[in-house]
């Protein structure tokens, strides 16, 4: 039997592998866009958004990280760096963010029960962001194994040898679709104000209205400033289930990443609807400032399978 010509045999090779190239052997990249159009007076200030994926091929399609992600932005300055803000959603942005150069560390997540977690593959960028332009950041999780890093190390090098001997080129990559929605990112720092800033609350895990898939969650609230270290009063947190009745459990404070945490201490009722209510005017800021209102979260907990 006649064998197959070993070019076209080696190119259909290389064009299946080439995906696998690309997966991985860029986590963090960085993109620029103009916030208006040619001609038009360019703003002083830039804008800034930040998308995590778990890996090449999500963000290729769009799909954000499914789970919450803890990331912090710091200005990067002659005498050191200035904390900028913070999220734990997967996308989140920034506008008129003054030019400069920056610093993004992604480093760890929220698990489904709620847990923080280190990431296995963690990020940490420094980029410009100058005036007048939209500073887009995509991080990338997933690590490939060194299996992988190889296959694609000796795919670029052969792609390269065939386009030097004169191949016939391979189709550019199809263009990467639009960012999903962003979420919100916390400054932190005052910005102007006198003294620290009376705490709030801008985000919670489990988000409203979501569907939880473990038994025993803990909810998560991030705060807008910083917490005395007795900052925490009597009864600021507030669980109840639909079955259960009110919940009992412990409230802490991680400092380090700005979050309000309630772990219960057992598990919720299969089927209920769990609602924790944080009440603000109980979190005393660095400052000695009081929050106020209350933020609230929703969440179903699913029916135990047969």
């Amino acid at each position: 039997m006649r064998s197959l010509p070993l070019r076209p045999v080696a190119r259909l090779l290389l064009v299946a592998l080439a995906p696998l190239a690309l997966d991985g052997c860029v986590s963090i990249g960085v993109s620029r866009a103009p916030l208006v159009p040619p001609g038009a007076p360019a703003p002083p200030a830039g804008a800034l958004a930040v998308s995590v994926f778990e890996k090449a091929g999500d963000r290729d399609a769009g799909r954000v990280a499914p789970f919450p992600v803890l990331s912090e932005l710091a200005r990067v300055t002659g005498s050191g760096e200035e904390a900028v803000g913070r999220s734990m959603a997967p996308a989140w942005s920034l506008a008129d963010v003054p030019p400069g150069t920056y610093r993004l560390r992604v480093t760890r997540r929220l698990t489904p029960e709620g847990d923080i977690v280190a990431l296995e593959n963690p990020g940490d960028k420094t980029f410009e962001v100058p005036a007048g332009e939209k500073t887009t950041v995509s991080v990338v999780l997933k690590k490939v194994p060194v299996f992988w890093i190889v296959v694609a190390a000796l795919t670029v090098v052969a792609l390269v040898v065939l386009a030097i001997s004169g191949a016939r080129r391979l189709p550019p990559p199809p263009p990467l679709p639009p960012l999903p929605p962003v979420f919100v990112v916390i400054p932190v720092g005052g910005r102007g104000e006198s003294g620290p800033p009376a705490p709030g609350a801008a985000d919670v895990f489990p988000a409203k209205g979501s569907v939880v898939s473990a038994r025993r969650v803990t909810v998560t609230f991030l705060l807008s400033a910083p917490l005395a270290p007795d900052g925490i009063g009597d009864n600021a947190v507030l669980a109840v289930g639909s079955k259960s009745g009110e919940i009992a459990g412990a409230v802490s404070y991680v400092a380090r990443d700005g979050l309000l945490r309630f772990a219960p201490s057992s598990d919720f009722s299969p089927g209920e609807t769990v609602t924790v209510t944080l009440d603000l005017s109980k979190l005393r800021g660095a400052g000695g400032k009081e929050g106020s209102g209350r933020v609230s979260t929703s969440f179903l907990v699913p029916v135990a399978r047969e």
